[in-house]
């Protein structure tokens, strides 16, 4: 498809969207002339659908925008889509892959019914969810906000729907696994539109959340990795989704089992080894799950030397993209302090990881993860020659060339107003040597009155 041919589909999506909203108004939900065009409109994401895996429609100062794609030549039809749209408080509308006529059926009745006006994102979701609308979202605009502020929002969201997930299956209920799959790709996206904000996340640690937090930081972990490795944007979902649900297997658990502090004892040992299993058997029950991603969650503990648990059958082909979720998994469990560890710094973590390549951990993705962390991984404390003390707010692209540093103290260890941006790549005009250069990493416990969020919020915007 040419670029015209895409214009003109995309054209023929809202023109038909606008039809069968106005024409809902005026005949029942079953008349041609409202289904009619839903059919059309179905067929016309089916053809843009061939080389992507979701669409946006966007309202700008009143313009509508799919795709990049303004609508300018708006029809009485158009003009009541777009009215409804901005009435509801609908900024932004993502269609996915595999929506159905009948999704697409559910959205316009929404957009008809809905007598509520200004409503929140979180609202619109909600009611979407209600009506069994799993393959149109919405989602707000961004074009007032940093990246910092959506990464957050998106790891936020991310934390509940695991918190939903996790208390449903305790409960006796099946997780809703469209949910777990929007939410890995609003992750995915983020981490494409600007990576280090969300590897950033990570480092936030919250010991009373260890659980959630761990979830979603496995998660985007897995991403990275799954995006440095080249795969398919299915598979990095595939692998997302596997990372946001690899434990919900400990559910199955006794409490006071995955939450004891001292050493387990073989028995406690051998309980704790089901939890693999079990996830594959909730993950078989829940919607919108591929198969790929119910065996990555029962393999990630089989380690790469096939010494761990479930232990494999001599014939099995473990899937390659469960190692993924292990070494993402050992990383996010060292550098997080718990009752019975301290805290690792991203090199100490990295350190022991090495020990333990080719052994627990495919060696490749070991270094696969330095590479793309960096030397200096984001939220790194580093001391110049300057004598500044700085933080790493970005990594070059590759993990090569120098970080991206915000200064936090002066060369007297004087705190600044506000984190200044600093290139390692200045030189001074005098020697034409670099003004800056690291000499090595300095331990976080000495300035712990560092907010790490904070710094980052306004490093990383």
């Amino acid at each position: 498809m040419d670029r015209r041919q895409m214009e003109n589909a995309i054209a023929g999506i809202v023109r038909h969207l606008g039809a069968s909203l106005k024409n809902r108004g005026l005949y029942p939900a079953t008349h041609p002339l409202v289904r009619t065009p839903v059919e059309k409109c179905h067929r016309e994401l089916l053809l843009l659908f061939d080389d992507r895996t979701e669409l946006a429609l966007t309202v700008s100062d009143g313009t509508l925008i799919l795709e990049g794609v303004p609508i300018f030549h708006l029809t009485s039809s158009l003009e009541l889509f777009l009215a409804r749209l901005g009435a509801i408080g609908v900024p932004a509308v993502i269609f996915e892959k595999g929506v159905t006529v009948e999704e697409i059926e559910l959205f316009v009745r929404f957009l008809h019914e809905t007598k509520e006006q200004g409503l929140s994102v979180a609202a619109i979701k909600e009611q979407l969810d209600l009506a069994g609308i799993r393959r149109i979202r919405v989602t707000s605009t961004d074009e007032d906000k940093n990246d910092f502020t959506l990464a957050r929002e998106i790891y936020g969201n991310a934390i509940n729907v695991v918190i939903t997930a996790l208390k449903d299956v305790r409960t006796g209920k099946t997780p809703d696994g469209a949910t777990c799959d929007r939410t890995v790709r609003e992750m995915n996206g983020m981490i494409s539109r600007n990576r280090d904000a969300m590897l950033a996340l990570t480092l936030i640690k919250d010991f009373d959340e260890y659980t959630y937090n761990h979830s979603v930081n496995v998660s985007i972990l897995s991403l990275a990795l799954a995006d440095s490795l080249g795969l398919s944007e299915q598979n990095r979902i595939n692998v997302g989704v596997a990372g946001l649900l690899h434990d919900v297997g400990k559910t199955q658990l006794a409490l006071d089992l995955i939450r004891k502090a001292g050493t387990l004892t073989v028995e406690e040992f051998e309980e704790i080894k089901k939890h693999p299993v079990e996830g594959y058997a909730i993950l078989g029950k829940m919607s919108n799950i591929e198969d790929e991603t119910r065996n990555i969650v029962r393999e990630h503990h089989m380690r790469f030397d096939r010494a761990g648990y479930p232990r494999p059958e001599p014939e099995l082909r473990v899937n390659p993209h469960s190692q993924v979720i292990a070494v993402a998994d050992c990383y996010d469990a060292l550098t997080t302090m718990r009752s019975y560890q301290k805290a690792r710094t991203p090199q100490g973590a990295l350190e022991i990881m090495r020990k333990l390549s080719g052994k627990s951990l495919d060696p490749d993705l070991v270094l696969l993860l330095e590479r793309s962390l960096g030397a200096y991984p984001v939220g790194t404390l580093l001391r110049l020659n300057t004598m500044e003390v700085g933080i790493v707010t970005g990594v070059a692209e590759g993990g090569k060339g120098d970080p991206n540093v915000a200064i936090l103290y002066d060369r007297v260890g004087n705190p600044l107003p506000a984190p200044e941006a600093v290139s390692l790549s200045e030189t001074d005009p005098v020697s034409g040597k670099p003004r800056r250069v690291v000499l090595g990493t300095v331990n976080p416990l000495l300035h712990p009155s560092v907010s790490l969020e904070s710094v980052l919020s306004v490093a990383t915007a």
